[in-house]
């Protein structure tokens, strides 16, 4: 067997694994019911990959709730008072 292939293999591996601890973590941090959340996890690990993409991409409907915490999408900053004088 080539060292390279090895690395390679173990290296995916890695990395897939990484994604899903990070996917739990954001998982587990979401408020859902204890049916809903269990229907993810089982997603999540019997397709690791696309389970891990969904979630991120649609089931944490993360990208709308970037979008509206933006600072951009809030509109511009508020003025602060003047301080008062003496």
């Amino acid at each position: 067997m080539d060292i390279w292939a090895l690395l390679l293999g173990i290296g995916t591996m890695a990395l897939i694994a990484v994604a899903v601890v990070v996917v739990f973590g954001s998982l587990f941090r979401t408020p859902m019911s204890g049916t809903e959340r269990a229907i993810w996890v089982l997603i999540i690990l019997m397709f690791p990959v696309v389970g891990a993409f969904v979630w991120l991409s649609w089931g944490q409907d993360s990208f709308r709730r970037r979008i509206g915490d933006s600072p951009v999408a809030a509109g511009p900053a508020p003025v602060p008072a003047e301080p008062p004088r003496r």
